[in-house]
């Protein structure tokens, strides 16, 4: 099952495993930005933390052995045409997850924790229970509910709680999800389903409804942000962040709007004129309306488009070749130019 999830990570051409790891976790490198962006997965960037480097690796070591994945070159590997067919049938009979973008710019994990003991204490406060077991003991979790409780009017709490899960219930695409994210909830005399249960009574693998899990609190987390009137939305609103792009380069990048002479925002900044090339990159995969071409000439553009005519696979692209086009290019512009067309500007 967890080998079935790692396939779907690789495609037709070659990809680095780490890299793809690395988006997993929620590392916020250029360089895994960048392996997230080719590969088109930069939606899962964060979304997996439970499982080890070692595992990722074992498991796709026994795709490969599988006849699943191929490796070119050390550290990478592909789709065989065996693979592209497992592939394929993946998609039609797996859980695939649909919000996990929200990852890039909530703290999710927290939030489940959170919202879990919210409808927990709301549970018990209707049926006038005061003697449980919490979903957490985790003193600042606790502290922030206490808190959000201590703004609520209880006496009509239940009733709001109720209508609006009721209404983002409404929005759930299938039935089957609706069903894994209320019977998950703990409240009075109802212990939440594990993994196991709920694959159990779905007739599906404990880390599908993990996945589903997961990917029912991202839609609810989708939904909450959408409706702020929501009594839930309090608890959630301090773990949003207005951008997945890091404070530091979104601060680079606001400089840079003022001045394009990088050496200047370096000396302003305190930083070395690499980490503000690194805050462009990063602001650049992010942002496709990134002014490019003030800091690409059109002489780099249009040598570099020469130069990888016919070559569609972005993340294979030389640096070495593109140097023996244009010698004094640096690397910085060249990760840039592949960024700028990863985003299909001005191709």
């Amino acid at each position: 099952m967890f080998t079935d999830y790692v396939l779907l990570l690789f495609g037709t051409t070659p990809r680095r495993a780490k890299g793809m790891f690395n988006v997993l976790r929620g590392r916020r490198t250029v360089s895994t930005l960048f392996a997230g962006l080719t590969a088109g997965c930069l939606d899962l960037l964060d979304s997996w933390h439970g499982v080890p480097l070692e595992d990722f690796m074992a498991a796709t070591a026994v795709l490969e052995e599988n006849g699943l994945l191929i490796s070119p070159e050390a550290g990478s590997w592909q789709l065989t045409a065996a693979g592209q067919a497992r592939w394929v049938a993946i998609q039609e009979h797996r859980y695939l997850p649909q919000a996990f973008s929200r990852f890039q710019t909530v703290d999710v994990r927290r939030f489940q924790q959170v919202s879990q003991l919210a409808l927990q204490v709301t549970s018990e406060l209707v049926h006038h229970e005061r003697r449980y077991y919490p979903t957490t003991t985790d003193p600042s979790i606790q502290a922030q509910v206490k808190r959000w409780l201590r703004q609520q009017s209880t006496t009509d709490l239940g009733d709001r709680v109720h209508a609006a899960l009721t209404a983002f219930l409404t929005s759930v695409p299938t039935d089957e999800l609706a069903t894994v994210f209320v019977d998950s909830l703990t409240g009075y005399q109802a212990p939440g389903r594990t993994n196991d249960q709920l694959a159990t009574m779905l007739h599906r693998q404990p880390l599908e409804t993990g996945l589903m899990r997961t990917d029912v609190s991202c839609q609810w987390v989708r939904w909450l942000q959408a409706h702020p009137d929501d009594p839930l939305w309090p608890l959630l609103a301090p773990l949003v962040q207005p951008s997945p792009v890091s404070k530091s380069a979104q601060q680079t990048y606001q400089a840079f709007t003022q001045t394009h002479a990088l050496t200047k925002i370096a000396t302003a900044r305190k930083l070395k004129l690499s980490t503000v090339r690194e805050h462009l990159l990063e602001v650049a995969i992010w942002l496709p309306s990134f002014p490019f071409t003030t800091v690409l000439d059109a002489q780099v553009i249009e040598t570099l488009t020469r130069c990888f005519a016919g070559q569609p696979e972005i993340a294979s692209w030389s640096f070495q070749d593109a140097q023996a086009a244009l010698p004094e290019l640096d690397f910085f512009e060249f990760r840039l130019f592949q960024i700028m067309r990863c985003h299909h500007v001005g191709s």
